[in-house]
């Protein structure tokens, strides 16, 4: 569960990437300032939001992953009852993506500065799915 701290320490972010190195900077670059779990592909993000549910605030997501891509995944969660926010992060630029897009390569204070937005805007519209 969360980690105590502050309240930002204890909002849950998920971050997806099939690539290990990406995974891994994109977690070490989140976790100083939320809890952060990490999946390897979408059926594995899948998992660990039917275990983790609502407590999950935010995916950020590659869009190009074998099996279940960035955009499916955000299409399964948008049909969840309290969904996450989504970001994707991509290095290619595609204007159908259902969501907010951080184009790679980006500053590791961008990444914070995206999800932050992200959920400010998610607490301010009131939308929880």
């Amino acid at each position: 569960m969360p980690e105590a701290g502050s309240s930002s320490a204890r909002t849950v972010v998920l971050v997806v990437d099939d690539e290990p190195v990406a995974l891994s900077v994109l977690q070490r670059t989140l976790e100083p300032h939320y809890h952060v779990l990490t999946a390897r592909d979408g059926l594995e993000a899948l998992n660990l939001i039917e275990a983790w549910g609502p407590t999950i605030r935010a995916v950020v997501t590659d869009v190009r992953m074998p099996g279940l891509s960035g955009p499916a995944l955000a299409a399964h969660l948008a049909r969840l009852d309290r969904s996450p926010a989504v970001l994707f992060v991509s290095g290619f630029t595609d204007p159908e993506l259902p969501g907010e897009v951080l184009a790679k390569p980006f500053a590791p204070d961008a990444l914070v500065a995206a999800v932050s937005r992200l959920l400010q805007s998610r607490e301010r519209s009131g939308s929880s799915g």
